[in-house]
């Protein structure tokens, strides 16, 4: 993980793993994507629990590489009619299953028991108030010698108590990534004051892992969560996580102090617990280093498709899965494309390709490209 340069979050949806499984295997090599796993709310028989399925789907869209691995919210009951019983059960025993994961008893044990049966998970602490419970966590997780991750959370007052109590732990030579995550950052939010913020809570945290062998990653979304304020039928966003990004990691304090800031972001995807519906216009999206532009079209995704492959700033070199795609749809192949979550997902195919070339890996992604 010390090697990637950039470390986006996803949470285990058919999107965002599809997404992630159609990426070329040299962007996949230059990533470390942290994952929160979570229930699949598809029953299938013969595969498993609904936590082991979100599993197989990630472990199949990454291969062998190794990844964060971090734990959704406990999913709330639930008031929706279920078609069938065995749907209806299939949800009730998603719930059970994160719930158990999320129980701290002897130190998070089922969460550690779970990280540990796969060589492939890197895993991230779980926060508790209870110190002795969170140590002995620490400790279980560290002792599988794969490396540590701690995701410090803006909403969470960046956990600065938690990490209080973990003050005197001798990790040794366990590698650490210690991210800070802004979570969403909101179109009229001050940068300069988020900075200020952020390199104060990073500075601190990082104080506290000074004898271990530290990677730091800022990572925040600003990918909006409706767009009829920012353009009724087209617009272009600047990502506002990258802005902040450079001018935290060449802040003096944070050069000063030695820190090699890395990027990560939530992949286009609205930073909360769940993503907004879509809803309303027929939408296409095409991320670019530093931007993000949309169309929206009430004649449907096929329009939207020929406006973006049209506009000005559209990259001819890009050769993703996902741009291929829009390149398809716009020259009128519609097969599998008029849902909207087929469009999130081109959507963040597209934009952990540019962001991972961004990020300074030299790569080539010519290859023909198979749906």
């Amino acid at each position: 993980m010390s090697t990637a340069r950039y470390f986006p979050s996803l949470t285990i949806r058919a999107s965002e793993a599809e997404a992630l499984r159609k990426l070329a295997e040299p962007i996949k090599d230059a990533i470390f994507p942290i994952v929160r796993m979570q229930a699949w709310p598809h029953p299938k028989n013969g595969a498993g629990g609904p936590v082991a399925r979100s599993s197989e789907h990630i472990s199949e869209a990454f291969g062998e590489r190794s990844l964060g691995v971090d734990l959704a919210p406990p999913i709330p009951p639930s008031d929706k009619i279920y078609k069938t019983q065995s749907r209806a059960d299939w949800a009730a025993l998603g719930r059970s299953e994160v719930a158990a994961l999320h129980n701290p008893a002897d130190g998070f044990k089922a969460w550690c028991d779970f990280v540990g049966h796969d060589h492939r998970r890197i895993p991230v602490v779980q926060w508790s108030d209870d110190p002795v419970a969170l140590r002995i966590q620490v400790e279980r997780l560290s002792s599988l010698n794969r490396g540590v991750i701690f995701r410090f959370r803006r909403s969470r007052g960046w956990n600065a108590g938690n990490v209080a109590a973990l003050s005197g732990l001798n990790f040794g030579q366990i590698p650490i990534l210690l991210v800070y995550d802004y979570e969403q950052i909101g179109p009229r939010d001050d940068l300069t004051s988020i900075g200020i913020a952020i390199q104060g809570a990073l500075l601190s945290s990082s104080a506290q892992f000074a004898r271990g062998i530290c990677t730091h990653v800022f990572k925040a979304s600003s990918f909006p969560s409706e767009f009829t304020s920012t353009g009724e039928e087209h617009a272009c966003l600047t990502i506002r996580e990258r802005q902040l990004y450079d001018m935290l990691r060449t802040s003096p304090p944070i050069v000063a102090a030695g820190i090699d800031l890395r990027y990560g972001d939530h992949a286009a995807i609205f930073a909360s617990d769940r993503e907004p519906a879509f809803r309303g216009v027929p939408r296409v999206d095409y991320p670019m280093p530093g931007e993000w532009i949309y169309h929206r079209r009430r004649e449907g995704f096929y329009d939207a498709a020929m406006r973006v492959r049209g506009d000005a700033r559209w990259d001819e070199a890009n050769l993703c899965w996902g741009a291929h795609r829009i390149r398809e749809a716009a020259a009128g192949n519609m097969a599998g494309l008029n849902a909207a979550g087929r469009w999130t997902t081109i959507r963040m195919n597209i934009h952990m390709h540019v962001q991972a070339q961004s990020a300074g890996a030299a790569l080539t992604t010519d290859e023909p490209w198979i749906d």
